[in-house]
């Protein structure tokens, strides 16, 4: 989509340090910059200069011997960076009059005019389908030592029942604690899934124990907890299968609004 030629680029300048100064722009401090960087030279008229390998010597301080074929950090940046700016305009850049995106296939920035909506029409969709796999584990837990690979077993078993839409988190390790609230309701809204799975891992007798637990994106409640054990290499698909179990009875309590869903374990 090419940009509105009618912007000028002081709107663009007002819309940027709006969204950046925003709370619901969940971007990182270096993909901020990464956006700032991209703007300011496409209405600066140096589209021809934005490219990947600027970016990551420009931005990321990668050396000036930086391969984007061997090194792919702008690309999955870039991915990251899309997806917060979708977050962004369905939340209080809903209200904004411009809009700024970065078209997949590229680093160039388009601009374009947008009608503005209120905040319920902004709301998040949260698909009751899905399932965001977040922190499973600690990097210095014997589950960890002995099945790097656990957690995207649970997420590829996931993504095999058709009935499901299956997001990863951010993170990829977990010290043991419980997530807060604010934080399962900001993982499910950034990836539109009703559901957030996390847990931890600990050893009892020589055998692994994974604490599974699946909360309610849309609240940040804990609805379901369960202690699975087994031998670390197949305790991925039994995490899983128990998973998929306990959502699909939690989706039909809550599809049905009934009292709070019963603890599974």
């Amino acid at each position: 989509m090419a940009s509105d030629p009618t912007i000028t680029p002081d709107e663009v300048r007002s819309a940027l340090q709006r969204l950046l100064a925003s709370q619901d722009f969940p971007a990182t401090p270096r993909n901020r910059r990464f956006l700032a960087y991209v703007v300011e030279k496409t209405i600066a008229g140096a589209a021809e200069d934005v490219s990947g390998y600027g970016v990551a010597t420009d931005v990321f301080g990668r050396p000036v011997s930086f391969n984007p074929a061997l090194d792919p950090i702008v690309r999955i940046e870039a991915g990251k960076l899309r997806r917060d700016l979708e977050f962004y305009y369905l939340k209080s850049g809903a209200a904004e009059a411009i809009g700024i995106s970065l078209p997949r296939g590229g680093y160039i920035p388009t601009f374009h005019r947008r009608s503005p909506v209120g905040p319920k029409q902004a709301e998040v969709s949260l698909d009751p389908r899905g399932i965001t796999v977040h922190a499973l584990h600690s990097s210095e837990c014997a589950l960890a030592q002995a099945e790097p690979s656990f957690r995207a077993r649970v997420a590829d078993y996931l993504a095999r029942n058709s009935e499901l839409a299956v997001f990863s988190g951010p993170a990829p390790f977990n010290d043991g604690g419980l997530l807060d609230s604010d934080t399962v309701r900001e993982v499910a809204r950034r990836n539109g899934t009703r559901f957030v799975l996390s847990g931890d891992a600990g050893g009892i007798d020589g055998s692994v124990v994974f604490t599974a637990r699946l909360h309610d994106g849309a609240t940040g409640r804990l609805l379901w907890s369960e202690g699975i054990a087994g031998h670390p290499v197949s305790l991925g698909d039994q995490v899983a299968a128990r998973v998929v179990a306990a959502r699909h009875e939690l989706a039909r309590k809550l599809d049905g609004q009934s009292a709070t869903p019963d603890f599974a374990g």
